[in-house]
């Protein structure tokens, strides 16, 4: 059983571990962000990584992070095995039951194979999900849904990203076939019923070896953001170090900052 919404507190949900970070101003019911390690990552990890703590009592919402079965998430690319929509589905629900959680503001924001436990979750129970963010990953060729529910969605995407790279990885790939960043955003235009794409905004203030170019999309049911991160590779943008798997860190953009301004507007 979960015990009491605590700042940062490491708790437990049906046997995993889920960290807690409770920025609500007051006990009314507020938004409910769950926050999606990668593979062999913990929630405690991208707690941490990512400052959600400190980003949790900025928006006054209540923020969580649960581990993945084995430190993954059956996004889709291993068959039909739904352990972790159940997990997800029963977490989210307790939170509402108990009267913490919002049902109508629920969002997902995950990084790499987290996001795409989010956009599978966003197809598999949009009637639980009010938008995602997906950090560092691409729709998976074996779960594009791409006649899923319109849900707002911000995408975060490395160009130099060697472990989810922007051209796709090829069929046969031994961490699952992708689309490319184009196509994975493609995909998502249709499902959003957007009707086109405006030009790109550019940033570019700090000498970090990245660059930004920012596109919304027009008309669309519901809305969709892109961040290109010229440079960047698979780390969480504005946080961590640089290193040989992650590549360069950008520090243009918080995607936890960012994805909360998007989703929460």
């Amino acid at each position: 059983m979960l015990l009491a919404a605590g700042q940062g507190a490491a708790q437990s949900f049906n046997g995993r571990a889920v960290t807690v970070m409770d920025g609500r101003a007051n006990s009314a019911p507020a938004p409910l962000v769950i926050l999606l390690h990668g593979a062999l990552g913990r929630g405690s990890q991208i707690a941490r990584d990512s400052g959600f703590a400190r980003l949790a009592n900025e928006f006054g919402v209540l923020a969580i992070a649960p581990d993945g079965q084995r430190r993954r998430w059956q996004d889709g690319r291993q068959g039909p095995d739904t352990s972790d929509v159940t997990y997800l589905s029963a977490l989210i629900e307790h939170y509402v039951a108990q009267g913490l959680a919002d049902p109508n503001r629920v969002y997902l924001i995950g990084h790499s194979n987290g996001g795409g436990m989010a956009m599978r979750m966003a197809c598999d129970r949009p009637d639980l999900v009010a938008g995602i963010a997906v950090v560092a990953t691409k729709v998976l060729r074996a779960y594009p849904c791409a006649n899923g529910a319109a849900t707002p969605a911000v995408f975060f995407h490395g160009t130099d990203d060697a472990i989810a790279p922007h051209s796709g990885r090829p069929d046969g790939h031994r961490l699952g076939a992708t689309y490319s960043a184009a196509q994975s955003l493609q995909i998502w235009s249709d499902r959003n019923g957007c009707g086109s794409a405006r030009a790109p905004r550019r940033i570019d203030a700090r000498e970090d070896g990245t660059a930004l170019a920012i596109t919304t999309y027009a008309g669309c049911r519901a809305p969709l953001m892109h961040v290109v991160i010229e440079g960047g590779g698979h780390g969480w943008p504005g946080s961590g170090r640089s290193g040989r798997l992650s590549g360069v860190v950008t520090r243009e953009i918080d995607a936890g900052r960012a994805s909360l301004r998007f989703l929460l507007r």
